[in-house]
Parts: C-alpha cells; structure tokens; sequence
C-alpha cells in the first residue's frame, strides 16, 4: 500500500502513526493477546477514521469482535489519560506567540489581542433509548438538537494554528452554549480568574452566544440599527474567529467516527471526542495535513444571543471599536 493510499484510508500519515505507538502503553495490560502492537493502533485508527462497527472493524483485521473492542477501549482510555500532554493551554512564550500569530493571521484586519476563538459543535449519537442505556434516568428530549437531531456538545477553544487548547464535551444536544460553558472548568475561570489565564489586554472571540466579558469578545447584537464602524466590528471579529470553525470542520473531516458515532453512553462519548481532538493536536504539531475538510457553521441567530453582559465587556468592546475604527 502506497503512502497516499494509507493515508486515504487511516486519515492519518505512517510517521503519526509511529508517534503515537511511542505514546501509548501497548500491548494491552492485562489482555493477553498475541498482537502486534502497530495493529492494535491501526485498529484503534480505523475506528476513529471511519463510521464501521466493532464487528465490521474485526472482520477487517481478522479479529474477534470482543477483541477490537478491547483493543479501541484501551486505546482510547490511553489518549484520554494523555489528554493533558496533547491539549495545553497556552503560557508564557507561547502565549505571546499565539497572539502575535492572530495578529497576523488577517493583516491589518486583524481583530486585536485575540487569544484563541471559542464555539460549541454538535456531534451525532445513536438515540439515548431507556431500553438500552445504563445511564440515570433522563429525559431524551435532552439530546435532540434544535434540527431534532441526538446529539452531544463539544465545546471546543482554539488558538492561531487550529489545535485545540482546551476542550469539553459530554452535554445534551438541546443545552445552550452560554449553560456549557458556565459549566466547564475553562468557563469558570474565564468568569472567575480571567486575568489568571488570558494575558493582560487580551480575549477569546466567540459568538452571540456567549457572555461578554473583558476576556471574552462577542459581536454587537444585530437589530438593525448598528452603526457602520459596530458592523465592521462584528466583520471583524467574525473574520479571526473563523479559525474554531475550521478546528470543526477539519476534525470531523479527518476523523469520521464523529460524523456519527453508534454509541449512547455519555461517558463513551467524551472519551472519542476527547482522543479525537488529542489526534487532531498531534497531527498540528507533526505536519500531517489532510485536505477534506468538513463544511461546519455554528449556526447561531444573532436574536438568540446571551444577554448577561459585564461592564468591564462593554466597556473595553467599545475600546476595541474604537481602535479598530482608526484602522479599518
């Protein structure tokens, strides 16, 4: 198999794969199966790249059933386990160098000060059914989406080159963003602590759906009567918070497996998007690009943002507005 070819199918390059044999404690702990332990990982890949079940997967590799998913459990447990090595929060230097790269990112369209963009993504899930669920009694209403699709969110923070720094998964498809993201552990110190993590002059973009603070930028609410220098504000703003919904589109482009995962249980959930985002930052850091990219929109009504507001967020965007006036 040629290296194109390995790559269309594992959507991953051999030399990452390699990498992530150096990570991960294979072969698997107390199983004792006689494995090469590269094909446990490209079994664990395959899953992640493609939408095939344990069964289609073990017919695949000439395998059993019960031996691909002890295989891809352990696999994912391993990446989760690592989870705090591949998704970092940025610090020091390289917090610096982030906010010199947004700076760049649009030229003297620019959004000043940026420090990474924020944004909720739907991934689909089978049906939370009682029937065949072990978890506490819920309302399955909870996870229909406002398309009416079961889905669980990922809220997810990027900086200037797509990898993900920090990331939060697990909640009911019909939640709000403004709710997950009080709720995540990232959410509160950004109300709490803001100065504690995000430089000094600095702020993450996010949509309407999201507070505004003085670390948090979100666009001016659209109701018709923005005066032109808050329309080219919000322009602005759109432009470098396009970076999270390209982190999306090419995650779910790379890795299939969250286009649709056959599963229901919460907590299985979070551990494949979570190893998902892990191997999407590893990919970043190692140069291995992939060309489909996933069309993704975050799809939210300027007449549903949150209102709850801070003086210190308006203030400093009316600060933003007017420096940005000066140059746009």
């Amino acid at each position: 198999m040629s290296d194109y070819e390995f790559k269309t199918h594992f959507r991953l390059s051999r030399t990452t794969i390699e990498i992530i044999l150096q990570h991960l404690t294979l072969p698997l702990g107390t199983y004792k199966m006689e494995i090469p332990v590269n094909k446990q990982v490209l079994v664990f890949v395959w899953y992640m790249a493609n939408c095939e079940t344990h069964r289609q997967i073990g017919n695949r590799f000439d395998i059993a059933e019960s031996t691909s998913y002890k295989i891809i459990t352990h696999c994912l447990t391993e990446m989760n386990n690592l989870s705090e090595k591949f998704i970092q929060w940025p610090t020091n230097l390289k917090a610096q160098t982030n906010v010199q790269k947004f700076n760049r990112l649009r030229g003297e369209h620019s959004f000043p000060g940026v420090f990474g963009a924020i944004d909720g993504c739907h991934i689909s899930i089978l049906a939370p059914w009682e029937k065949r669920t072990k978890m506490a009694k819920l309302n399955k209403a909870m996870f229909y989406n406002w398309k009416q699709v079961p889905t669980v969110l990922l809220q997810g923070i990027v900086d200037s080159d797509l990898k993900f720094i920090d990331c939060f998964s697990g909640w009911p498809g019909s939640s709000h963003d403004a709710r997950v993201f009080r709720c995540s552990k990232i959410g509160e110190k950004l109300l709490t602590q803001p100065c504690v993590i995000v430089p000094p002059g600095c702020h993450i973009l996010g949509d309407g759906a999201y507070p505004l603070t003085s670390t948090l930028m979100v666009p001016f609410k659209d109701n018709g009567h923005l005066s032109d220098i808050q329309l080219k504000f919000n322009k602005c703003l759109s432009s470098s918070r396009v970076v999270i919904e390209q982190a999306f589109g090419k995650l779910i482009g790379r890795f299939r497996k969250l286009k649709h995962m056959d599963v229901y249980h919460k907590e299985y959930c979070c551990k494949i998007i979570t190893a998902a985002c892990c191997l999407h930052n590893l990919c970043i850091d190692n140069f291995d690009d992939f060309d489909i990219t996933e069309t993704y929109s975050s799809q939210i009504e300027y007449g549903n943002q949150h209102e709850d507001d801070t003086l210190s967020g308006n203030v400093k965007r009316q600060e933003l507005c007017h420096q940005l006036s000066l140059v746009l």
